[in-house]
């Protein structure tokens, strides 16, 4: 499928504000690849069909995700929208014939991140959150020094400010985000 492909797709189906963030999530996303060491010919896939599925409700996400036999763990059953990202990997796999694994992983981990995920996969959960429209200050100064740090330590900033945000929030907190942590941590990286 090429990129023309996706942008009719997506403007068919996202918000103009939704399709206007899985474009600068693209951009980002192409400026940092080389840094991840992830395939080029793979992010634009990856970032503009991240967010298919964001606008979808809560019950639109559980019935697909039965239609396509994801399990549903209970975080995502009491948090449906946590399924976007996985909804869309499928929709992206059956119906618009992408078939990359790192293409489907990276939609799918999108959100929470996830242990041993690939590099367009981790590319992707960071993009998505330093992407330019993110104005809040820890994204604003991420994105600042995206380049100056490894992609380890860009992606243990994402986790901790995800999982910090989830809690004082008051949310559920994604197993896929701890262990991504964890693992992380396990390998020696710390806070840069």
């Amino acid at each position: 499928m090429t990129r023309a492909e996706i942008i009719e797709i997506l403007t068919g189906t996202l918000s103009e504000p939704r399709f206007q963030h899985c474009l600068r999530v693209e951009t980002i996303a192409h400026e940092l690849a080389p840094h991840f060491q992830a395939p080029s010919e793979l992010v634009s896939a990856a970032a503009l069909l991240h967010d298919l599925c964001r606008e979808y409700d809560r019950d639109q996400l559980l019935q697909l995700a039965a239609n396509f036999g994801i399990v549903v763990d209970d975080i995502e059953k009491a948090e449906p929208l946590l399924l976007h990202g996985s909804v869309a990997a499928a929709i992206a796999e059956t119906e618009l014939g992408i078939n990359h694994p790192w293409i489907l992983e990276a939609i799918t981990h999108h959100i929470t991140g996830a242990p041993g995920i690939s590099p367009l996969a981790s590319l992707i959960f960071v993009a998505d959150f330093i992407e330019p429209g993110r104005t809040f200050e820890e994204a604003r100064l991420i994105r600042e020094r995206a380049l100056f740090l490894t992609p380890d330590c860009l992606l243990l900033k994402v986790y901790n400010r995800t999982i910090k945000y989830a809690v004082n929030q008051g949310y559920l907190v994604h197993p896929n985000s701890i262990a991504g942590r964890n693992e992380l941590i396990m390998k020696g990286v710390n806070d840069c």
